[in-house]
C-alpha cells in the first residue's frame, strides 16, 4: 500500500515548485484598464539598433533580444531570433558573454523569428518584449505568461515603464496602460 502512495506524493512534491513560479497575466492586469492613447508632443528616439536589452530586477542578469540579427536597413528590420537570451551582468550592466536561449518568443505562423523592438522588466522579475504581435510577458523562469494585445496596428518603436504604467510608441503615437506592478528602477 505504501508503494501506491509514494508515487502521488513524489508527483505532488515535484509539482509544488513549478506552481510557485506560475505568474499568470491576470496578476498584473487591472479590470477596465487597457491601452489609452496619450497626447504628447514628444517623439521617441528611433534607434532600431540591435540588440535590445534590459536588466533583471536584481540587476544580475541581462536579457537580450535580436542578438541573432540580421537587420535590413535603418528603418524597419527583420530578425531571426525565436528566443530572448539571458546572460550574467558584468560591470556597467553589460552581458559577460553572448547569452543563452531563455524565453521562447511567440512568432507569426510559418515565421522562424520575430523582431523585438523594446524590452523592459518589472519589479517582480517579469520580462516584457514589444513585438508586432503585442507585448509578450514572461515570468522569471522564462515561461510565457501571456500577450498583451497590440495598442495599435503596426510595429512598436519603443517601450518603457513609467512607475506602474507601461508606455508603448507605435509610429508617432504614445499609448499607456496601467498595471498592478512597476518597472525596474
Amino acid at each position: 500500500m505504501t508503494r501506491f502512495l509514494l508515487a502521488p506524493a513524489l508527483l505532488l512534491s515535484a509539482a509544488l515548485p513549478a506552481l510557485a513560479q506560475d505568474m499568470p497575466l491576470s496578476q498584473i492586469l487591472i479590470d477596465g484598464e487597457g491601452w489609452k492613447k496619450v497626447d504628447t508632443r514628444v517623439t521617441p528616439l528611433r534607434t532600431r539598433a540591435a540588440p535590445v536589452t534590459t536588466r533583471s530586477a536584481d540587476r544580475g542578469t541581462v536579457f537580450i533580444a535580436n542578438a541573432g540579427e540580421p537587420f535590413t536597413g535603418v528603418g524597419f528590420a527583420t530578425a531571426t531570433d525565436a528566443f530572448l537570451q539571458a546572460a550574467p551582468a558584468g560591470p556597467k550592466g553589460k552581458p559577460v558573454w553572448k547569452g543563452v536561449p531563455y524565453a521562447p518568443l511567440r512568432t507569426k505562423r510559418g515565421e522562424k523569428g520575430i523582431l523585438v523592438t523594446g524590452l523592459v522588466a518589472d519589479r517582480d522579475g517579469r520580462i516584457y518584449a514589444a513585438t508586432e504581435l503585442g507585448v509578450q510577458v514572461f515570468d522569471p523562469t522564462g515561461r510565457l505568461c501571456g500577450v498583451l494585445t497590440p495598442a495599435a496596428p503596426g510595429t512598436p518603436d519603443h517601450m518603457a515603464f513609467e512607475g506602474d504604467t507601461l508606455t508603448l510608441w507605435v509610429g508617432d503615437t504614445m499609448y499607456a496602460r496601467k498595471l498592478s506592478t512597476e518597472g525596474v528602477k
